[in-house]
């Protein structure tokens, strides 16, 4: 009997601490600043929501361990990859990628620029007075070391935010990990965790980073790939998406992605076009929100 009441409290505290720690993982941290970083950056991983089965450049962004996975596995190739997207209400943003893999390592070098375009300059009350822009441009260094099966990365950043007159700068780090096995008749999977955009805070301690933290598992069925994944960005609650891709042929491929609990995107699809070293990728996201319209992603990767 005392045995049966022990584990029923002990179940019970259990709960409360697991109850505890659902609402933790919901619960919003307050707004942040640089939200470029928690757009996609390239059409392949927008299209499927975050879960593109390739690696290598594609991931500078996403989770440094996965640069040592390349699309056509060869080492002592360069890739570099450009990005060119249309976010909302006319925003615009680059990005540009190099990866290269040799032996058991990799490297990766990434540039984003986001420019938010002319905004209406206006008194505490009154008629506008005039326009005012701004930018954020963020470089990094990516390392990346693979220990058979299991992979880990990191990636430093530098990153400057300019508002009109005021210009702030701060620095943080992403880490990653990602493992393969196989599983269903020798399938390949990956599994991956990463945490990224970890800093301090910057603008007289003002703000923070959208610190986030990432799980999914992908799985190769030929022809197609799918994966699921988990982020908890700091300023949102939990949220979950799904995305695949399939490979019509050598040259064509399909993708879409669902979001849960996105606050700006909650499906998106694409397509690519691939021949011998260089491909060409679209996605198309609409907003939630109906006036903000749709965001455009253009990628084109090449392997020298």
């Amino acid at each position: 009997m005392l045995i049966l009441i022990f584990l029923s409290y002990s179940f019970g505290d259990l709960k409360d601490d697991i109850s505890d720690f659902w609402d933790g993982l919901n619960r919003a941290g307050g707004p942040t600043g640089l939200e470029i970083l928690q757009y996609d950056m390239h059409a392949k991983t927008n299209a499927t929501a975050g879960n593109i089965w390739e690696g290598g450049v594609h991931s500078l962004l996403t989770n440094p361990s996965e640069i040592m996975y390349l699309s056509d596995g060869s080492d002592n190739k360069y890739n570099l990859s450009f990005t060119h997207r249309k976010i909302f209400l006319e925003m615009n943003a680059n990005f540009l990628g190099f990866t290269k893999k040799f032996g058991n390592s990799a490297i990766g070098l990434s540039f984003l620029g986001f420019y938010p375009g002319d905004m209406e300059l206006r008194r505490i009350a009154g008629a506008p007075i005039g326009t005012y822009d701004g930018e954020n441009v963020i470089l990094g260094i990516t390392y990346a070391r693979s220990f058979k099966a299991l992979n880990v990365g990191a990636t430093l950043r530098s990153l400057n935010e300019r508002i009109f007159e005021v210009s702030y700068s701060t620095y943080s780090f992403d880490l990653g990990i990602s493992r393969s096995f196989v599983a269903f008749n020798d399938k390949p999977f990956r599994f991956d965790v990463s945490f990224l955009h970890l800093g301090p805070k910057y603008f007289e301690k003002e703000f923070r980073l959208p610190l986030t933290w990432h799980i999914g598992l992908k799985g190769n069925f030929e022809p197609l790939l799918i994966g699921f994944s988990v982020n908890k960005p700091l300023h949102t609650k939990l949220q979950y998406t799904i995305g695949g891709e399939y490979r019509v042929s050598e040259l064509f491929s399909v993708r879409i992605g669902k979001r849960w609990d996105n606050l700006l995107e909650e499906f998106s699809f694409g397509f690519g076009l691939s021949n011998n070293n260089l491909n060409l990728d679209y996605s198309y996201s609409p907003a939630i929100i109906d006036n903000l319209g749709v965001s455009h992603l253009f990628t084109i990767s090449i392997g020298i």
